[in-house]
């Protein structure tokens, strides 16, 4: 069975389990798995909420293909092609347009929260839907198996809840750093943060290749 079925049947699974995500459950996960197993390094996202309190049932492996859409998802094509292409400067990542547009295909993404939340997230509300699903998000995380995840969760307690045995450590830059299984975690931004899209660029860059994080 593919990862992609994997996790259709966890949806499917976790739907039933939780009455209120029925029929507004929003999926995530592998954008393109032929891409996906193809990278050198597997790379996973991990947001909060979809952005919109109103949003139906959908599926952001298909909205991706639509193609790149507020600065959401531009930073996600940002850092996925600096990690996949091993940092080439900041400017030239649009150099090949088709390569930038498309390196989103071969990451993983996935919300705390599986349905519509608001522009700024609500941390009780947050904490509430991350307790209440933490046993499958941990189960979507194994199917994706990523070398690396990079959190943009916000807030220290949410991550400690997530991951409550992992020993944190600072990178050098004033990230956290951490080990949860065969992955590497990076307590990051918000793809939505209002920082200098450059500057959070050179800082995850500078993370990745820190000797802190090469030694986890």
């Amino acid at each position: 069975m593919s990862k992609t079925e994997q996790l259709n049947n966890l949806f499917d699974e976790w739907q039933l389990k939780i009455p209120e995500y029925r029929g507004k459950f929003i999926m995530d996960g592998i954008n393109n798995e032929d891409l996906y197993s193809k990278a050198k390094t597997k790379v996973l996202f991990l947001t909060k909420e979809p952005n919109n309190p109103n949003q139906e049932a959908g599926d952001f492996r298909e909205w991706w293909k639509e193609g790149l859409k507020y600065t959401f998802s531009h930073r996600l094509a940002e850092w996925s092609y600096g990690i996949l292409n091993d940092f080439p400067e900041y400017e030239k990542i649009w150099i090949d347009k088709d390569d930038y547009n498309n390196a989103i295909f071969s990451i993983a993404f996935m919300n705390v929260k599986k349905v519509g939340g608001k522009g700024r997230s609500n941390y009780s509300e947050m904490e509430e839907h991350l307790l209440l699903n933490k046993d499958l998000l941990l189960r979507q995380i194994e199917i994706i198996q990523p070398n690396i995840i990079i959190m943009g969760l916000s807030w220290k307690k949410m991550r400690n809840l997530l991951f409550n045995n992992v020993k944190w450590q600072n990178s050098g830059y004033n990230v956290s750093i951490g080990k949860y299984n065969n992955a590497k975690i990076i307590d990051f931004y918000h793809p939505s943060a209002r920082n200098a899209a450059a500057a959070s660029y050179s800082l995850l860059q500078n993370v990745i290749q820190s000797k802190a994080f090469q030694k986890l």
